[in-house]
């Protein structure tokens, strides 16, 4: 287990104290769950870099890296569908490229294939990290600067949302030819 999929895998299991943050009720609930998913988003950026510079780049760490986000993400946008910071739709368009694109991804890792992140997935990943930001910082039901926060990242989500779409097609478009190297494999076994 390398340092950067140790830090993936760290992502990964912040998503419970993240979760709690945002369901139960302790003064400054909210600044918590901030300061976690700030944590969090920084061990993104920081299990890349570590990765790259130690030439210790793996298979693993692309899968556990691109779970990790999901995981941290989704969990997020339930919690601010059901708080009335972000529309249902959005969210379910999201959550269904999610599924869609590690569908895709689980069936080139068995045709011997990984799929990393390209272009647009991480604009779409950078897109959702920063609204989701900007939604935590708010508040649907109050006014002054949270609620002005609600509102920007709504917009923000919206543009997320877009991105998602268009990276879900970046994907989704290479599904036939994923699916023609699985046939092959599957003829010769």
């Amino acid at each position: 287990m390398t340092l950067a999929n140790q830090l993936t895998m760290l992502r990964l299991i912040a998503v419970i104290p993240v979760m709690a943050a945002m369901y139960l009720q302790f003064p400054y609930a909210r600044a918590v769950a901030v300061a976690l998913y700030t944590a969090a988003l920084l061990t993104d950026y920081l299990d890349g870099i570590v990765a790259r510079r130690s030439g210790k780049v793996t298979g693993f760490g692309k899968l556990m890296d691109s779970i990790a986000d999901k995981a941290l993400i989704v969990s997020l946008f339930f919690a601010l569908v059901g708080e009335g910071s972000m529309a249902a739709w959005m969210a379910a368009l999201m959550v269904i490229r999610e599924f869609a694109v590690t569908g895709l991804r689980m069936v080139a890792l068995e045709a011997g294939e990984v799929i990393a992140a390209n272009s647009w997935g991480k604009a779409k990943m950078n897109a959702q990290s920063l609204a989701v930001f900007v939604l935590l910082l708010g508040h649907p039901e109050r006014g002054g600067w949270q609620g002005l926060m609600t509102e920007v990242g709504w917009w923000l989500m919206l543009v997320a949302t877009i991105l998602t779409l268009l990276s879900g097609w970046s994907y989704l478009r290479d599904t036939p030819r994923i699916l023609s190297i699985t046939s092959q494999r599957d003829q010769r076994l």
